[in-house]
């Protein structure tokens, strides 16, 4: 790790944790154990069920030593899911404002977002969140690192960043949460079984890198997986990254008067 990583992982340096839906904190769970962040959380993680799952989020928080951000499910997923049908950016801007309010009146220092990983729409439209409001707050003076966190591909992947490996009083702590947390029982089973449990001893914080969003010919994994369900009549019509999301990216971006600085969504599934 970085020389200046143990002032960073400690309770005394301001961190938030910043995700699209609860749950996603359990990629980050000694970390959040060490650091002690506050929680910002895009949706209720309600899905097509109408089901939120924030109470077991907030519970797992309480346990590890975090708490909710002012933020925390702002939004149902149906809803995120419309607005970026009708490529309205609108309510996802809204939170920008919220949360770089946050990062300055807090005097954050860090700041975790999810990688934009081209797997879900908004996963990806809450890093950008993330990075326009760390952007923002950096205009106006605002010292912050930050890191990204895979959700998707293997929890060790390559970059710069921290990387902490959990002890096994950590690890057993981490596996026992991810036990209790029923809502997300078929995507933890889903990630041992690719990767082994093991894997997920380590959790690593990218450094985030800048670059250009992809243009509006990229085709990520989830508009491959929308023409598949539309062609099975599962769904209506496709969520398009260039007509949809990247709009709604761009105007998220130009908010913040951050397009310069953004980050490069890395596709995993092309």
């Amino acid at each position: 790790m970085p020389d200046h990583a143990s002032d960073l992982l400690n309770p005394r340096t301001p961190w938030i944790l910043v995700f699209a839906h609860p749950g996603h904190e359990l990629r980050a769970h000694h970390v959040m154990e060490m650091v002690c962040p506050a929680v910002f959380v895009l949706t209720d993680g309600s899905g097509s069920s109408d089901e939120p799952r924030l109470d077991d989020s907030l519970a797992l928080l309480a346990q590890s030593g975090a708490r909710p951000a002012a933020t925390f499910g702002a939004l149902t997923d149906r809803a995120a899911y419309a607005a970026l049908m009708a490529a309205d950016a609108r309510p996802f801007v809204a939170i920008v404002d919220v949360l770089a309010d946050t990062l300055i009146t807090e005097s954050v220092q860090a700041v975790l977002i999810d990688a934009a990983e081209g797997y879900n729409p908004v996963h990806d439209v809450c890093h950008w969140i993330g990075r326009a409001a760390t952007t923002r707050a950096r205009a106006f003076g605002a010292r912050i690192d930050l890191f990204e966190v895979d959700l998707v591909s293997h929890p060790d992947s390559s970059g710069d960043g921290l990387r902490v490996v959990l002890d096994d009083q950590a690890f057993a702590r981490k596996l026992d949460a991810i036990s209790r947390y029923d809502a997300i029982k078929g995507e933890a089973d889903a990630a041992f079984e690719r990767y082994g449990q093991d894997a997920f001893r380590v959790e690593f914080l990218r450094h985030v890198l800048d670059g250009p969003a992809p243009p509006p010919s990229w085709v990520p994994y989830y508009e491959k997986v929308g023409e598949e369900r539309v062609r099975a009549g599962t769904y209506t019509s496709v969520l398009r990254y260039g007509s949809h999301v990247k709009p709604v990216i761009d105007t998220i971006l130009e908010s913040a008067g951050a397009a310069r600085d953004a980050t490069d969504l890395r596709p995993l599934h092309e």
